[in-house]
């Protein structure tokens, strides 16, 4: 009487599992059979830290629109006699703010039912996948979020929210011959040499290359950056300082502040008042806060698994061009001393 083996199901899969990898065998030698394999550590090479999102002010939107007041005057005081006070009324001036539409940013995943079973049956030799890839999708769409903050444009691509290229208008030109660090202290100078605001910039963001060409001209002059640390989001970074007429003010150099390519080219840099740039969100579905929420969509008809992520809002520049301030700095050759 021949017996009857019973095979579990885990012994099948293992028993294909090295099937497979004999297939894929590319050597063979006494007493060795040699295959490729993978190292099972997945080198993560994306750029996962956003300046500007992890810095400036986040705010619920008041609705599908943002909106608001700018106080430009108080009521406005004057000197009189002791005895003679008098009654002249003045009024506080208010102005609405332009009102920018909220927008969305999304993300999908779908698992297909087949990719998934392979991958278990070859024993998920990367680890599991799925919950990275999901994770991955608020990477993808804080990514979109930190280059659209400066190159978004609603009047070439509707579905964008405006950056600062476009709240912060054109800007002023720093010619090839002109001195970097001189144009960002008189700028400076120009927007807090007022007695009717308080202004007050906490930031300058840049490119990387114009914090290399500032470092060059300071070394011209016997000096050179210092470096402090400065809070992003759940991290600390080194981050340059440069002397202003504002006060010490961290020199950020931020990879999605892209150069606008050109002869020559030009690397748009902004004084910001950080307070006072803010993201006005909508909350999905109620979950509190800004970032970008991921939700599982259900399919009663299909074994494949599909995700969602989103976020909604609109950026909010504050106090306009009388607390921020856009250079558009040539790129050079030449190393401009700025005591010349």
């Amino acid at each position: 009487m021949k017996k009857t083996v019973q095979v579990s199901t885990v012994n099948a899969a293992r028993a294909y599992g090295e099937l497979q990898r004999l297939r894929a065998a590319t050597a063979f030698g006494n007493g060795a059979i040699l295959i490729d394999e993978f190292d099972r550590a997945i080198f993560d090479d994306i750029l996962r830290r956003y300046m500007l999102w992890n810095r400036i002010d986040m705010r619920l939107a008041p609705g599908e629109t943002t909106g608001g007041f700018d106080q430009t005057l108080s009521q406005t005081a004057r000197a009189a006699p002791v005895r003679n006070l008098g009654f002249t009324p003045t009024t506080p001036t208010r102005v609405a703010r332009t009102r920018r539409n909220i927008k969305s940013i999304v993300a999908d995943l779908e698992f297909g039912i087949f990719d998934l079973s392979v991958y278990q049956q070859q024993g998920r030799r990367f680890g599991n996948l799925e919950e990275k890839d999901v994770n991955d999708m608020v990477t993808g769409c804080l990514r979109l979020w930190s280059g659209l903050a400066y190159t978004g444009d609603v009047g070439m691509a509707a579905d964008e929210f405006d950056g600062l290229r476009i709240l912060l208008g054109a800007g002023t030109t720093v010619g090839a011959t002109a001195s970097i660090v001189n144009a960002i202290a008189a700028e400076i100078v120009s927007l807090m040499n007022t007695s009717a605001k308080d202004v007050q910039p906490t930031a300058i963001y840049t490119n990387s290359q114009i914090v290399f060409r500032i470092e060059q001209e300071l070394l011209k002059i016997g000096n050179k950056l210092v470096y402090a640390p400065i809070q992003v989001g759940q991290g600390v970074f080194q981050v340059a300082q440069l002397n202003t007429p504002g006060g010490t003010l961290p020199l950020i150099a931020d990879p999605f502040n892209t150069v606008i390519a050109g002869t020559p080219d030009v690397y748009p840099t902004y004084i910001l008042s950080e307070d006072k740039l803010s993201w006005q969100y909508v909350e999905v579905l109620g979950e509190a806060g800004a970032e970008p929420k991921t939700f599982q969509l259900s399919d009663d008809t299909d074994l494949d698994r599909r995700f969602k992520t989103l976020q909604f809002g609109a950026m909010e520049l504050l106090g306009g061009t009388n607390h921020h301030s856009r250079l558009n700095i040539e790129d050079r050759t030449t190393i401009v001393d700025p005591t010349a």
